[in-house]
């Protein structure tokens, strides 16, 4: 039968997978599944790191509105 998700396989470190199991046991998930929590969790982390860089950049930068009150009024 096809699925719709991709299929990957990587390799892992016996402490990591030990790790791995014993979480999916005390959460009675699979091994798979809270290998991929964990996956979506730090793509997660990344784009906040990415979009907090971007932020700070624009801090940094001067402001083009001389001034700022102006506008909500």
């Amino acid at each position: 039968m096809a699925t719709l998700n991709s299929r990957i396989n990587i390799t892992v470190p016996g402490e990591i997978a030990g790790i791995l199991s014993k979480t999916a046991k005390q959460n009675k998930k699979s091994v798979s599944k809270v290998a991929l929590e964990l996956i979506e969790w730090a793509i997660e982390e990344r784009e906040d790191m990415y979009f907090s860089n971007i932020a700070d950049e624009r801090m940094r930068r001067p402001k083009w509105v001389k001034d700022s009150d102006n506008i909500w009024k």
